[in-house]
This record gives C-alpha cells, structure tokens and sequence, in this order.
C-alpha cells in the first residue's frame, strides 16, 4: 500500500485539471478523500468528481445548472468506467486481511455485549463500511478481469448482483439515530455521537459514489458486451489465454513486452497481438475475396432459377433478377468491402486496446460507418435511377422523367443532411441548440443561399407547370436545343451545334420558352403555290379544288374528319379549348390568294398528322409533289419572278427587234 501512496499526489492534480467541473459549491458539503478508503487510489479523483458532482445536484434549485451538472456527472462516469476497464483487473488495492475483518467483528461483538448503542452502530457501521469497500474493489476488479477476457454478459450480471446481494444494509435505524442527535439543538451531541454522526455520514457517501459507479459501469459493460459477442463467440478469449499461458510467450512478453507501469506491456499482450492480426487478415480477405466470388456465384445461380424460361430473351434484355443483382452489385459490392475493412480495423483495435481508452479511435470508426453507409444510400439511389427509370417510364407514361431526378436529388440531399446531423451529435455538439441557432442567423443564411434557394423553387415551378420535359425541343432567348436535365440548380440543353447550355432554373422560369414538342397532333405546313399570269382561271379554280382534295385524302394530313380520340379523353363539345389544351392542329386551307408581282398565288396552309421533324419533312416533300403534278395534269405551269423591260429609240418609236430586245430584258 505505501508504494501506492505517492500516486495519489499526481492523481488528484490530474483529476482536478481535467475535471475542474467537480469543484463544489462554496455552500455544499465536500466529499474528503478518506471517505473513499483506499481501494483505488488512482481513481480517487473522478470518485471524489462524481461526489461532488452529485451533492451540488442535490443542492442546486436552477433547472439550467442542474441539466449542466448532470451532464458533467455523465462525462466524469464514462471517464471512470475506461479508466477502470482500462486496469485488465490490475491496480487495485489488494483484499482486506482475514485478520481486520475479524477485528471489526469483535468491535461489534464487544460493543454488544457491554450495552453501549452507540459504540454498537460506530462499529456496525465501520464494518460495513469496510465490507463495501471490498466488495466495491472485487466487483471493479471481476468487471475489468471479464472485461479483458470477452466475458459474456452473464458474467457481468452475476458479478453486479453478487455486489448488490453483499452490499445490502439496512440504514434506516442509524439515520433515525443521526437525525434525532442532529435535530437536539438543546445538547451538544458527545464525542461518540459526534464519532456516530460522521461514520454515518461517511457511510452513505461512500455508498451512494459506489452504487452510483456501479451503475454506471453496469450499463456501460453491458451495452459493450453485446458488441464483444462476436469476438466471444469466434473464441477470441480462449485464443489470446492460450497464446498467453506458452512458457515461450509468458517469456517473450516477460522480455519484450515487460509488464512494468510505464511500459506497453502493461497495455498488449503477444496473444492479443496475433489475434488482432488473425482477425484482420481474415476479415479483410472475406471483403476482397470471397464476396465477388459468392456475387460471381449467385449471379451464376439466380437467374436460372429465377427465370429459366427467359433464357433465350436474356441475351438481349437482361431480366428482373439479373437487374436486381446488378443493382445490389453496383450499389453494395464497393461500400461492403470496405466496411469489412473497417470491421477489421475495429475488432483489432478493440483486442489491442482492451486495457486502454480507445475511444477516439473507435469514434472515428464509428464516424466512417456511418459515411459508409451514406455512401452506399447514394449509390442505391443513383443505381435504381439508371437501372429502374426507363422501366417506370414506360410502365406510367404519365411519370415525368424530371419528377423522378427531382426526387432522386431531393433523397439525396436529405440523407446527406441526417448524416451530418447524427455526426454532429455523434461527436458532442448539441443539435438542438445547434437546430435554434439557425433561427438567429437564418436571415443570414437565407440572403447568402438566395440564388440557390430561388433555382430550387425554379426546379419545382418548371416541374409543377409542366413547362417542358427531358428531349423536349425549346426555344429560349439563350437558344434553342433539345433539354437534357432539370436539376435543383440549373437546365441542361443540348444545342443543335452539339453545345450545352446551363441556364438558372430561376431565370428559366420567369422567361418565355417555346416549346416544339408540346403538341400531340397536327405539325403546319404552309407555302404558295404560284401559277403563271395568262393561265386559264378556270383551269386556276380547278387546280385549287384538286389540291383542297387531294390534301383531304391523303393519309398523313389532319383534317376536320381526322379522329382524336387516341389523343385525349374529353369530350369535344369545346373543340378550341380541347384542341388547344391538347397541342390538336386539324385546320386545311386551299384558296385563290393574291395576284403577285409575276404570279398568281395559292395558299396552301394545312397540318401534318406527325409532330416529329423528320415525318414532316417527307409530308412536306410528298404534298410538294403532289401539287406539282396536279398544276401540270391541268395544264399550267408555276411561274417565277421575272420582268420585262421595253426600249425605245430616240424618236421615241419602240425597237422592231422585239424579240431580241426581249430576251435581252428578261432577268429571273
């Protein structure tokens, strides 16, 4: 015991620079050293933090300090428990001899025997105090012993209720006593009340820092126990023992690894070595090597018993379950690996750090699942999108593409947000405070994040008013193009010249866009159709009916006869407002409309069934035909720009040579 007099010294300085938050209140009742016996001496400290901690509790009526010391007693507990976990069952004080145990006995013997009740609860009470010390130094050093061992949670349950089972005393009788000598403010309480009164007071404390710790370490061990179950159910324990008890391991950990106070043998054993690296090793080859080679399986396996029928169309669509696994590889196969890396890492460093705080390492490990598991959420999503949207698409047509990767981003940027949230709590922050603040310095965020909260809007505006969607042909002031994507901040539009303009989501929506492709029948084709002056206006009026005619019966014309029905579902009582609504186009004009400079001019102002470019074209170019042969089967001929010019001599007769004259004058 005297060699371990002088760590108290650095120990209570340490304490108390680490813990300023245990000094108590100038008003409260301070809890002395002494109190605490002698059972862990490099501890006393957080024991005397928790005391104190607890007694200014009790004392303070202010809601705000009391949720702060509470928080301050829960961190100055999980110091406590790392620290004693961290001991492997060693650095406790030793077990009270037989001898002393069977002194304080006799005291309580002889007290009862002369009658003497306050000499008799003196004694019971320091030989109770003395029982709690020691069964407080066997429960911490059974814990950190089964601790280190992988112990499974039974264990623990037993070694917590024997404490309880051997700590049970009944106080009840004593702090009436001790309330009734302090409540006789007539007398001055002798010294054996005085004696009385503090053993009181020393035991209770003692007990209530005890039973305190006690639960506190309970929780604890059992939250980590069930963490440990697979170290303990792989046999971990019984390996490091066995690798430990070799006569040429006891030596080599006794040669390299000595097992002095300031040296890492106090810390890792060689057994703990080797089954950290067996463990490792094994973890990390079931990553790199055995799950392609279980995915290469099932992918082999799957389909056939999926879907054996679909064998002959599977080589040129794959099927349901071959998208399924491409999914889960795509999506899994790369975060899995890695978090069997970091499994690894983490059940190696719980091994190797049995006996010390680990805690900021497995912090950070902990950090990296989650960021593992954010990035495989975003894999899934992005992996769904592109494996799963086109079959979507096709099975509602009325899905928009947009709405899908508006929803895609928005879950994307949902998961990344409740990722930093846990973070941030994971770490310590407080995130309801943090969650508050944001209404203060909200007026802040929101004029730094204006564009970008007015582009969000903008998406959602382009999205609700169905202005237009991904292939669709527009017209902008900035161009035109076919639109490739409506994100949260910006379109996409791929130019005809193969360029790609990023246009403000925000802007977008507050310009006028042309949309060629909103529309479902009915493509104009206009042009004129000019005939020579001289021709037969009879022969004029004809060639206009036969065109009017032959425009109605051809097949890709819209017409007034042409049916709707295919194209929308209400009723066409109001035809204007349906067509228009719709993007229906069935007007067919033909008609005699000027007399041109050098023709006579035919309107011909009609609509294509098909609304795709191509298709128009070649209606276009059949309708050009057509009409060509219809002004030549009636005799006439399409004339051309021309003009005639007239000479004339200087006696202002006109030139005989007419002809010549003429076909000189004539310019087309």
């Amino acid at each position: 015991m005297q060699a371990a007099i002088p760590a108290v010294i650095p120990a209570l300085l340490l304490g108390l620079l680490l813990f300023p938050v245990s000094l108590p209140a100038a008003d409260a009742p301070v809890m002395r050293a002494e109190n605490l016996g002698d059972t862990t001496p490099f501890k006393q400290p957080l024991l005397l933090a928790v005391a104190n901690l607890d007694q200014r509790i009790s004392t303070t009526t202010d809601s705000a300090d009391m949720a702060r010391l509470t928080h301050q007693r829960a961190r100055v507990l999980e110091q406590l428990n790392r620290a004693i976990l961290s001991q492997g069952g060693r650095g406790f004080a030793p077990r009270l001899p037989a001898d002393e145990l069977l002194r304080l006995r006799d005291a309580v013997s002889s007290a009862r025997r002369s009658g003497d009740k306050t000499a008799e609860m003196i004694a019971i009470l320091r030989l109770n105090s003395a029982i709690l010390d020691q069964s407080f130094t066997d429960l911490l050093t059974t814990v950190a012993r089964d601790w280190i061992r992988f112990a499974p949670a039974a264990n623990f349950d037993g070694a917590f209720n024997s404490f309880e089972h051997r700590t049970a005393f009944n106080q009840v009788p004593f702090g009436r006593a001790v309330q009734r000598l302090e409540a006789g403010k007539a007398s001055t309480p002798s010294n054996a009340e005085q004696t009385l009164i503090s053993a009181y007071h020393d035991y209770s404390q003692r007990a209530e820092v005890y039973d305190a710790v006690a639960q506190s370490l309970f929780g604890f061990v059992k939250d980590a126990a069930t963490s440990n179950q697979l170290l303990h159910w792989l046999g971990i324990s019984t390996l490091i023992g066995t690798i430990d008890a070799q006569p040429w391991a006891i030596d080599l950990n006794a040669s390299i690894l000595p097992g002095t106070d300031n040296n890492i043998g106090q810390l890792i054993s060689l057994g703990q070595i080797v089954a950290a690296a067996a463990l490792f090793l094994a973890l990390t080859g079931v990553g790199l090597i055995l799950l392609p080679m279980l995915l290469r399986l099932l992918r082999r396996v799957w389909p056939r018993r999926a879907a054996p029928q679909q064998a002959q169309s599977a080589q040129q669509a794959p099927t349901e379950s071959e998208r399924f696994l491409r999914l889960l590889e795509q999506s899994f196969l790369g975060p899995l690996r890695i978090l069997l890396v970091l499994i690894a890492i983490a059940q190696a460093t719980r091994i190797l750090f049995l006996r010390v705080s680990g805690e900021r390492i497995m912090s950070v490990i902990d950090s990296l699942y989650v960021v593992l598991v954010v990035w495989a959420l975003l894999r899934l999503i992005d992996n769904f999108v592109m494996l799963y949207s086109s079959e979507l698409l096709r099975r509602y047509p009325t899905l928009r593409g947009e709405l899908v990767n508006f929803l895609s981003s928005m879950t994307r940027f949902l998961v990344i947000v409740f990722a930093l949230l846990y973070l941030l709590q994971h770490f310590g922050f407080d995130i309801r405070a943090l969650l508050a603040s944001l209404g203060i310095g909200g007026l802040a965020v929101a004029f730094a994040a204006k564009e970008t909260i007015a582009n969000i809007f903008g998406c959602i505006s382009i999205i609700a008013d169905d202005m237009f969607q991904q292939g669709d042909w527009i017209v902008t002031p900035n161009g035109e193009g076919t639109v490739i994507d409506v994100g949260l901040r910006s379109t996409k539009i791929r130019t005809f010249d193969n360029a790609v303009i990023f246009l403000p989501n925000a802007y977008v929506a507050s310009i006028d866009v042309r949309n060629w492709n909103r529309r479902k029948l009915g493509r104009r084709i206009k042009f004129t159709l000019g005939l020579e002056y001289g021709s037969d206006m009879q022969q004029v009026k004809k060639t206009v009916d036969d065109i009017r005619a032959m425009l109605i019966a051809h097949k890709d014309i819209a017409d007034s006869s042409t049916d709707t029905s295919s194209y929308t579902k209400q009723q066409l009582a109001k035809i204007a407002d349906a067509m228009d609504g719709y993007g229906i186009k069935r007007t067919l004009l033909v008609y005699l409309d000027a007399l041109g400079d050098s023709s006579i001019d035919i309107l011909i102002y009609c609509f294509s069934k098909t609304v795709d470019w191509e298709g128009w074209l070649q209606v276009k170019q059949d309708v050009i035909f057509r009409c060509c042969a219809i002004v030549e089967a009636n005799g006439l001929s399409i004339a051309f720009p021309s003009e005639t010019l007239y000479l004339r001599n200087d006696s202002g007769k006109e030139s005989d040579d007419i002809g010549t004259l003429s076909a000189l004058g004539e310019k087309s």
